[in-house]
């Protein structure tokens, strides 16, 4: 390929990033058409705040082994290519994907394909493990359940497996990794193992914290069942299609997480050792009593459906209970007033002095007659 051509294409490539990261922080997959394969852009459908994708990255480092541990928060990527890594664990964070600057550093420092950079960018990419020459790749989905507008909330972590580093790519800071420093901090026994049983504790936390979710799902569950039998209003239809969309959704999650596991459990790499191989089927377990609870609330919520309309059923039968006995209570009082708004001229009732306040004692008399008739039956 002629230099210039080359030049002009690598000209496009970076005007059209400093628009996406100037105009356009967050791009969409079809900004993408028609850049070269391992063009790196950040893409994220949900989108992000505007001040926050200014910021730059967070690069956290850990470094132990058996004697001590050390914790270092990184300025500069340049930073990583001076480290000591011999004879310690190596735990990287980087958070802050919209970075993309820093994380091509990274992936340079680090000897990434930019194809594999481009994927983890990507933050619509399904949870999956892959293998490579040197390192393993595990793509996650960090989840938590937001009460305020009934909807998941995910947080894409990408971690690299190497003989000595374990470096992990998140969109946002992932809090839920605080109890893993705190061992290693600690010095339990992770301070001497290598970096497959940390993958292990990432993994294994991050699937852990399912059960948060799953948990958050049975008690809305619970509350619109609550809401339900006590009077069963439409909005409930509404929440009802919400949550079965956003079960749908944390299917959509844990099922490749069950893939993963057993992928982990069953691989052959170099890097992960054969004593470490068990653990990962803890976490396929796990993994799998989530989607049994995942199955049984769809279930359950096409129970609180039929209970929803069960209960309108009831609500509407109610009501037409009420108006059918207004209804035959009228009968016979409208056939007296008929009878005695005709006009015939021989009508001897017509001329008695009290005959209106008769009339109207009888069917106040029936009236009560067949309210007492109807309680006693229990129709009201």
């Amino acid at each position: 390929m002629p230099e210039e051509t080359i030049t002009n294409q690598d000209e496009k490539v970076s005007l059209i990033n400093q628009c996406l990261l100037q105009e356009t922080p967050v791009a969409k997959e079809s900004d993408k058409a028609g850049l070269p394969p391992g063009t790196l852009v950040y893409i994220d459908r949900d989108g992000k705040d505007e001040e926050k994708l200014r910021e730059k990255s967070t690069i956290r480092m850990i470094q132990y082994n058996e004697a001590g541990y050390c914790e270092m928060r990184i300025e500069n990527p340049d930073e990583l290519t001076e480290l000591d890594l011999h004879g310690k664990i190596t735990w990287i964070q980087i958070s802050g994907l919209w970075d993309v600057e820093s994380v091509r550093r990274i992936g340079e420092i680090f000897h990434l394909n930019p194809l594999i950079l481009e994927v983890i960018l990507d933050m619509e990419q399904r949870s999956k493990m892959q293998e490579h020459d040197n390192y393993l790749l595990t793509i996650l989905k960090q989840i938590h359940f937001d009460e305020k507008i009934k909807a998941i909330k995910d947080n894409q972590i990408s971690i690299f497996t190497f003989e000595k580093v374990v470096l992990v790519f998140c969109e946002d800071n992932p809090r839920i990794f605080k109890p893993i420093i705190d061992r290693i901090k600690e010095g339990r026994r992770i301070r001497r193992l290598g970096t497959d049983y940390l993958t292990y504790a990432l993994i294994d936390m991050v699937v852990d914290h399912y059960f948060y979710v799953v948990e958050s799902f049975e008690e809305w569950m619970s509350d619109i069942e609550k809401r339900i039998i006590t009077n069963p209003e439409k909005e409930a239809v509404a929440e009802i299609t919400t949550l079965r969309q956003q079960l749908s959704v944390f299917k959509k999650v844990v099922w490749p997480t069950m893939a993963i596991a057993e992928e982990m459990e069953n691989c052959d790499s170099r890097l992960i050792k054969k004593q470490m191989r068990p653990l990962f089927h803890h976490v396929f377990e796990h993994a799998i009593r989530i989607m049994e609870s995942i199955e049984t609330n769809h279930e359950i919520m096409s129970g609180i459906y039929d209970l929803y309309t069960s209960g309108v059923s009831n609500k509407l039968n109610d009501t037409m209970r009420v108006l059918t006995i207004i209804a035959t209570i009228f009968i016979p009082l409208t056939f007296i007033a008929g009878v005695y708004g005709m006009n015939f001229g021989n009508m001897p009732e017509l001329d008695w002095e009290y005959g209106y306040f008769i009339t109207l004692g009888g069917m106040t008399l029936i009236s009560l007659t067949m309210l007492l008739f109807f309680r006693k039956k229990k129709w009201i």
